[in-house]
């Protein structure tokens, strides 16, 4: 079982060596997770559909011994995805795609999130930063050097969507809602998060993954050690990093 709820358990694929036949994975799925396969026009859609739900489904069957197509996903008011069937099932998730990488994180804590972005060349970047971000983190971007700038904004875009998340903040809210202009250049940092109990971000998740910013937020127990667990699937194998 690759699933602990005594540690948060990080698993990342692309689906390119993910290893897993798709018959297989088709199975994990509810028939109308199948039919939103179908309508999707291009097979590389489909196909990375069918792997990113499959497999979310086949780790939770697995963990909760219960069918994959038997679990039952619903949202929070946010759209923030949890296992409603079966009830206290004790595991959170959180996932998150860009191209043909995916990155899923398991933990029994429920505010939680990750994300994984390509870095890229981003059009009117100063613009998005002078719109989305706060002004010390504008103030880095714009500081930068040209061939900095895209780097930075997209590691500290992760942050955010993470933070966001994790915490359940509409996206139009949570950009804003956290700065992390004094510690986005660091592995591992805590980010205030209201009355609660700060989040602990990590960044990168996998530094292993060439040409993509990841992060990862969550709020811990107090007191409560990070305790993390790093898997990369491949050819239909867990290999622990």
């Amino acid at each position: 079982m690759i699933i602990s709820r005594e540690t948060i358990t990080l698993i990342h694929t692309d689906t390119h060596i993910a290893g897993i036949p798709e018959a297989e994975l088709l199975g994990a799925l509810t028939d109308e997770e199948k039919e939103c396969a179908d309508r999707f026009r291009f097979d590389n859609d489909r196909q990375n559909f069918v792997l990113r739900r499959g497999l979310l489904r086949q780790l939770l069957g697995e963990t909760l011994g219960i069918a994959p197509s038997h679990i039952c996903f619903s949202a929070t008011e946010s759209g923030k995805p949890f296992v409603a069937v079966p009830e206290n099932a004790g595991v959170g998730f959180n996932l998150s795609h860009s191209g043909r990488q995916i990155v899923y994180a398991f933990s029994k804590h429920s505010v939680m999130g990750i994300d994984i972005e390509r870095i890229r060349t981003v059009d009117d970047i100063d613009l998005l930063a002078r719109k989305y971000f706060s002004a010390e983190e504008y103030a880095i971007i714009i500081n930068l050097p040209s061939w900095e700038k895209n780097k930075a904004f997209i590691r500290i875009w992760s942050i955010k969507e993470a933070l966001i998340k994790a915490s359940g903040c509409p996206l139009e809210h949570g950009l804003a809602a956290f700065d992390v202009a004094t510690q986005y250049r660091m592995n591992r940092f805590l980010v205030p998060f209201g009355h609660e109990r700060p989040l602990t971000c990590i960044t990168p998740v996998f530094d292993y993954i060439c040409g993509f910013a990841t992060a990862l937020a969550i709020q811990l127990d107090a007191s409560e050690p990070l305790d993390l667990r790093r898997y990369s699937l491949q050819n239909g194998e867990y290999i622990e990093l």
